[in-house]
């Protein structure tokens, strides 16, 4: 059993120490593989950088031959700028006054229009009025029932009587 046991430290022993010289192989290559990974980030930074700076260059000049170009044709053609904002502006001011001038005749017109129609509806009014006034307010009303006169309150009919000698039905009209 001593044996066994023996056998067994043993096996322990060389396991630690492999797991040792892994560990330490492992640790030697991580390490290498991180400076390699750093080499190979800061040379790519590198040419990145530069990349980013020949480009930014590049545009600065294209920025600057279009700065010089634009101010050039500014200046040689400002006048004929003017006139054309000139012309919109007159134009603008001329539709402008024509659309309100426009717009006020037309409120005018159905001003007028209402006015007269107001007129109208007042005439229609009294008409209506006076009209009512010699009827005592009897309104005619017709329906799927048939045709009535329609009495206004306070007022009662009275139906035997008659006009010209018998010859024509009358309704006497009586205050309740």
């Amino acid at each position: 059993m001593s044996n066994l046991l023996q056998t067994g430290a043993e096996f322990e022993k060389k396991l630690k120490e492999r797991a040792e010289s892994t560990e330490t192989m492992l640790n030697d290559e991580f390490r290498k593989l991180e400076e390699s990974v750093n080499r190979e980030l800061t040379s790519n930074e590198s040419l990145i950088r530069n990349a980013i700076n020949d480009h930014t260059a590049a545009l600065k000049e294209l920025l600057e031959r279009y700065q010089k170009t634009t101010v050039s044709t500014m200046d040689t053609h400002w006048q004929t700028v003017l006139k054309m904002s000139v012309k919109r502006w007159l134009w603008l001011i001329i539709v402008s006054v024509l659309m309100f001038a426009t717009t006020g005749s037309l409120l005018w017109y159905q001003g007028m229009k209402i006015n007269e129609n107001m007129n109208i509806l007042r005439e229609q009014k009294e008409s209506l009025e006076k009209l009512n006034a010699k009827t005592w307010g009897v309104r005619y009303h017709e329906d799927s029932n048939g045709r009535f006169l329609v009495l206004p309150k306070g007022m009662k009919a009275e139906t035997n009587w008659t006009k010209d000698n018998g010859k024509l039905n009358a309704v006497r009209l009586v205050q309740e």
